[in-house]
């Protein structure tokens, strides 16, 4: 697992035959960006901007869940609302919209390249940006209103700074780590951004999105994402704005999580291959009956307590990133 510095947090590729929830962070998380982000525009055009978009009950930290409650009452426990099923019925890729599949073996985030597609986390977020700028999108099949542009940037900037929302894992048939050849061998091979991994009953990527953030909130001795944001807010000042146009920034920010995700998945090993547990769980035991496939990975002595610290600083570094974006569409 990492040693270093770099950090993380965030959801992945939903396939259609596993119909289980991934909330990239939970709440808490997305929730800690917001905070974060509301927190670095006060007093700014940026600040008075997000709320003539908002509603008056509605905040940046309200704003991050948004997207995933748009995919229905197991992501959020509400029926979503009309707003949310306009969006969907506008955009029925939205579900693409949170992650980018690259093999973590590759450096650099490219378009094109197996795992990556026109409704990735990087495309939206450029198109998003793009509304927000009352410039034309760039994929048509994107369709987004203003508000709905916002929502998105706020919860995919969380998304794209969870390492397994970008960096994904392929294992062949001998249980090793590959770089498929094509999109067939990728179909065949591919985890579901650490879905299909299986640490006992529980899977890689929720790991990062829910247990890893309130491993974070012990370790930072707060009880909810509000002090959360609060202990983070002098480390999220500290991070730089990037350089260049911001359409750039989301590609810039994949290859991070990229180089990071490589960290974090290389060290796991790979025990077995075996037939899906149940419906929603498919790292519980081994249902014969089920045509699915998971794969039993062992963990790092140290993957918890590293992961913890990697998710503060990749909170810390979303919820600053995500202010300084908005400061650039609205100076």
């Amino acid at each position: 697992m990492r040693i270093n510095k770099y950090v993380t947090i965030i959801s992945v590729a939903l396939c259609l035959s596993y119909p289980f929830t991934a909330l990239a962070y939970g709440h808490q998380g997305h929730e800690t960006v917001g905070l974060i982000a509301a927190s670095l525009i006060k007093g700014t055009n940026a600040e008075k901007q997000v709320k003539r978009l908002l509603q008056k009950d509605e905040t940046l930290a309200t704003a991050s869940e948004w997207a995933d409650c748009a995919k229905g009452f197991t992501y959020c426990h509400a029926d979503p609302t009309e707003e949310m099923k306009d969006f969907v019925q506008r955009n029925p890729n939205h579900h693409a919209y949170h992650y980018t599949d690259i093999p973590f073996q590759l450096r650099a985030y490219k378009k094109g390249e197996i795992g990556t597609t026109p409704d990735d986390v990087v495309n939206i977020m450029e198109d998003a940006i793009r509304v927000l700028k009352n410039q034309p999108q760039q994929n048509p099949a994107h369709n987004l209103k203003k508000r709905e542009a916002l929502f998105v940037l706020v919860h995919m900037t969380g998304d794209i700074h969870q390492p397994m929302h970008v960096g994904a894992a392929y294992i062949s048939e001998d249980d090793e780590f590959i770089v498929p050849r094509n999109e067939e061998e990728a179909k065949s091979t591919f985890t579901q951004g650490g879905n299909l991994l299986c640490d006992r009953s529980k899977g890689v990527h929720s790991y990062w999105d829910t247990d890893l953030v309130l491993r974070a909130m012990r370790a930072s001795k707060v009880k909810n994402s509000v002090e959360l944001a609060q202990v983070l807010l002098t480390k999220a000042k500290k991070i730089k704005v990037d350089p260049g146009v911001a359409t750039n920034w989301p590609m810039r920010w994949a290859t991070e999580s990229l180089q990071l995700s490589e960290l974090e998945l290389a060290p796991i090993t790979v025990i077995q291959k075996r037939k899906a547990g149940p419906g929603r769980s498919p790292c519980e035991a081994s249902d014969p009956n089920s045509s699915n496939y998971v794969w039993d990975v062992r963990l790092p002595d140290e993957y918890g307590p590293e992961g913890a610290t990697t998710v503060t600083e990749q909170l810390s570094k979303a919820g600053a990133r995500l202010a300084w974006l908005l400061r650039a569409i609205w100076p």
